[in-house]
């Protein structure tokens, strides 16, 4: 920089490099260079997709027939095996027809050069009650001509039935074939595939009907389909080669290939090119095994004892072929996956590799097909457009160069020229002059420069403003001061513990009674957590209703210990949510008294409580033994092995009732408990009634008790006899008695219809557990509060139906109580389907493991709600009614 003459003002020169014609001519080059790269680019990789993507067309239709005619062959020795299985059921019994047969099937017109032998092979005495291992199975001898063969019979060995072609049967149903992995039979030595039926008979699993394949059969089929270009590979379930190219066969061509029958990792490690492929196998069965995992019909305990004799590596696939046969899994064949090998190791350029999925038998077929490269006549297309983009861009840029001169550098170097001298005036001749950008430009530099001046003359104001501002916010945060001194003294005055936490759990603010009780000092809780002041259970405590209240969005109130220096101490903790000003969460704060002392005022009233019920269940106890007694002693005359019978059969009912009856029991004895307490108050009142009002009530409470308890002691009583003759209506009426003030508390009228003669042999704590839960269930969500809160006009009916079939007994419980809207009916029998939580749940899945029973909900919202239970009875259980 210079000065420039007497006007004192400094003149720029600008560098070449520097200049806008430079850099105008270079960023033209580089868009020129840039769109002739990506054209040639363009046209290559749109000649190369569609070159693929035929091939890719042409290799599925060409995978797709060989699978189709594979699958021709495979369906027929399918329906072959199948045919021997139903000649194996058909003649389990007979020896002699089953040696006529069966050779007969295996020489079925057109399949004589696949199959190499077959058979059936029994379960352990299921066609003779004499033989462990009864085989009846035949194989081609050096003639052609099938053999028996014997040597499955023998007695030395863990006979066929652990060979890994037998024992998946198990978990096949009927009609369904399991294609076992590719092995060598031990008794022909020959490389064999085995397609297994299994033979079910009156539901029971009775043996397997099998067809054996020879690989060279397959080797063959594969050579006929005389492929022009490319190879396959065949594999089975389990991944072992059925297939490969000629070209990886022994030398000798007398000896078999190294490589049939064993895994296709074997394979690759010797060929590793195919790594590749080995690794997108192993990505196709992955997703196979996971997409089985969803709907699993066998889990893990159920294939326990099968998978403990495969190999660790087959374990999951072979569970995953178990289960997607269950499932119906794999109805078409298709192309699962396909990928670009750039130099296969036969055909000596790059190929494209698809993988094709047979159903049913789920082998692989692996289609190698080679992939050309773009010819030489598209690179001279390609060439010839990219000379002629260059000369077109190279005259553009000419052109372009010109035109930029004269429309743009010219009047922004004259502008520019103006401004370095200080001639403002010459600055806005040239704005007025022009009414393009380029004046539009000169104007905003004028303008500019006016908002500078005034700029310079209101930054003065805004500095006295700011001033003026800050002394405000210094006297604020004094007052802020003031009032936060004023909330500690409070909070610190409080006898109650109070606290805030952020929202990641850490303490931000605790009063001194909250120190003073925890005994640790201020600094040390500040930034803590809830497990780095109290011991682990405490804390999973606090966090838990520290969840209730986040979720919730409220305040809420919970009991809680808090370890002192004292001991542990019970608290009354009201926790609330502290939120800005858009409602988000971003603290908790709480507060929490002392309860201890109410709690143990709460606990004596409770123990002299439990002390009187205590008193009536023992007498309750004398009754039921005096009950007891006479009913030994009209049973005197039963035979000491029906007695022992009998005992035996009421202990595991009574075992099983245990199990599912606590709450049952707890409810009942709750809802005597508090009657007695009733009882106990009006013992305690003086004053309030006389004397002789005084015995009037006691002695009415005591009588409604007593027959309370009568109706108790024919519902509990049963527990301890066996199943028996229930009068059903009898048995319904008491238990109406029981539940009597709960359908008072809620006006219900309760209409009971059942036969009157009708009985049933079966034990009378299974209708209490029942009749029990559907009652209080119907009570609780028909009449509850939502019932109370819609304010019905028509009185509260509860109509209760019973009906006894042949093997089943119907019980229908239908109210008119505020009913279910269709969301949440689906949603309850959803749950009641899926064993969710819930007490119609938890019902419907007893009455399903006990009685192979069922539970439906049919309702409709305002109107009513049916739950109808069916029980099918056994034969100890169906009595004439």
């Amino acid at each position: 920089m210079v000065k420039n003459g007497s006007d004192g003002l400094p003149s720029f020169h600008t560098h070449w490099l520097s200049s806008l014609p430079f850099k105008f001519s270079i960023v033209q080059f580089c868009i020129a260079g840039l769109i002739i790269t990506s054209s040639i680019w363009l046209i290559l990789s749109i000649e190369k997709k569609h070159h693929q993507e035929t091939q890719l067309s042409l290799s599925q239709n060409l995978g797709l027939t060989i699978v189709a005619q594979l699958q021709q062959t495979t369906s027929k020795i399918e329906a072959l095996a199948a045919s021997l299985g139903s000649m194996g059921s058909t003649y389990a019994g007979s020896s002699d027809q089953l040696k006529k047969i069966v050779p007969a099937l295996l020489n079925t017109d057109g399949q004589q050069f696949l199959i190499e032998g077959g058979g059936i092979w029994p379960e352990p005495g299921a066609f003779d009650a004499t033989k462990h291992r009864n085989s009846y199975f035949w194989a081609r001898d050096k003639h052609n001509k099938f053999e028996l063969i014997n040597g499955y019979n023998n007695t030395n060995g863990s006979g066929y039935h652990s060979e890994l072609w037998y024992k998946p049967t198990r978990f096949y149903p009927k009609g369904t074939t399991y294609w076992s992995d590719a092995y060598i039979d031990p008794y022909t030595d020959e490389t064999l595939i085995t397609a297994s039926v299994p033979m079910w008979l009156k539901h029971e699993f009775i043996g397997v009907s099998t067809i054996d394949l020879a690989l060279s059969s397959l080797k063959a089929f594969f050579e006929k389909l005389a492929l022009h270009q490319g190879y396959l590979f065949a594999l089975d379930g389990n991944n072992n080669l059925l297939a490969h190219p000629a070209e990886f066969d022994e030398l000798d061509t007398g000896k078999p290939s190294p490589y049939l029958s064993h895994p296709f990792s074997h394979f690759t490690q010797e060929q590793p090119a195919y790594i590749s492929l080995q690794k997108e196998i192993e990505k196709i069965d992955a997703l196979f095994i996971a997409k089985t995992d969803q709907g699993k019909n066998y889990d893990k305990t159920q294939l326990e004892a099968l998978l403990q004799t495969v190999d660790p590596s087959k374990r999951a696939r072979l569970s995953a072929l178990i289960n997607a046969n269950a499932q119906g899994m794999s109805p078409n064949s298709e192309r699962t996956s396909s990928f670009v090998l750039n130099n296969d190791p036969l055909l000596k350029q790059p190929v494209l590799v698809s993988v094709f999925h047979m159903p049913r038998t789920y082998w692989k077929i692996i289609l190698v097909t080679p992939l050309g490269e773009v010819g030489n006549q598209e690179h001279a297309i390609a060439a010839k457009i990219g000379i002629f983009l260059l000369l077109s861009q190279l005259i553009a840029l000419v052109i372009l160069f010109i035109f930029q001169h004269r429309l743009f550098i010219k009047p922004i170097s004259s502008m520019v020229q103006s401004l370095q001298q200080g001639n403002i005036a010459k600055l806005e001749l040239s704005a007025n002059q022009r009414q393009d950008e380029i004046g539009q430009l000169a104007k905003a530099f004028t303008s500019r420069n006016q908002q500078l001046e005034i700029a310079y003359a209101s930054l003065d104001a805004s500095n006295l403003a700011l001033e003026q501002q800050l002394e405000m916010q210094k006297h604020a945060q004094e007052q802020l001061k003031a009032h936060k001194d004023q909330l500690n003294d409070l909070l610190n005055a409080s006898q109650n513990l109070i606290c805030i936490k952020n929202t990641e759990g850490f303490y931000s603010l605790v009063n001194d009674k909250f120190c003073e009780v925890l005994g640790i000092e201020r600094d040390k809780i500040i930034g803590a957590k809830d497990r780095d002041l109290f011991p682990s259970h405490i804390a999973e405590i606090i966090a838990s209703h520290d969840r209730i209240v986040i979720n919730n969005e409220s305040p809420q109130s919970f009991e809680q210990p808090i370890p002192t220096n004292q001991g542990e101490i019970t608290y009354l903790i009201t926790k609330y949510p502290i939120q800005d000003q858009e409602g988000q969460i971003i603290a908790l704060g709480a507060m929490a008294f002392d309860v201890s002392s109410i709690k143990d005022i709460n606990e004596k009233l409770t123990l002299r409580g439990e002390e009187l019920s205590n008193q009536l269940i023992h007498r309750e106890m004398q009754i039921q033994h005096l009950q007891m007694t006479l009913d030994k002693v009209e049973q005197s005359s039963i035979s000491i092995d029906k007695h022992k019978e009998q005992s035996r059969r009421l202990q595991d009912i009574g075992i099983h009732n245990q199990r599912l009856m606590p709450q049952l029991i707890a409810e009942l004895l709750r809802q005597q408990l508090v009657e007695h307490e009733l009882i106990f108050t009006k013992l305690r009142s003086k004053g309030a009634l006389n004397q002789a009002k005084l015995e009037q009530e006691l002695t009415q409470l005591i009588t409604q008790q007593t027959d309370k308890l009568r109706h108790l002691l024919y519902l509990v009583v049963p527990q301890s006899e066996q199943i028996r003759s229930v009068h059903i209506k009898q048995f319904i009426e008491h238990l109406l008695a029981v539940v009597e003030p709960q359908l008072d508390e809620h006006q219900i009228q309760c209409q009971l219809n059942c036969p009157d003669q009708m009985t049933l042999q079966i034990s009378p704590w299974t209708l209490l557990i029942l009749l029990y839960k559907l009652l209080l269930n119907t009570i609780e969500h028909a009449f509850g509060q939502a019932a109370m809160a819609n304010d019905k006009q028509s009185a509260n009916k509860l109509e209760i139906t019973v009906v006894k079939y042949e093997q089943s007994l119907q019980i229908v419980i239908k109210d008119n109580g505020v009913g279910l809207s269709p969301l949440q009916l689906d949603e309850l029998n959803q749950n009641i389907q899926s064993n969710n939580e819930g007490s119609l749940a938890e019902l419907a899945l007893w009455l399903r493991m006990e009685f192979n029973g069922e539970l439906t909900v049919t309702s409709e919202a305002g109107q009513y709600t049916e739950v109808k239970c069916v029980m099918h009875l056994s034969e100890d259980t169906n009595a004439p009614s």
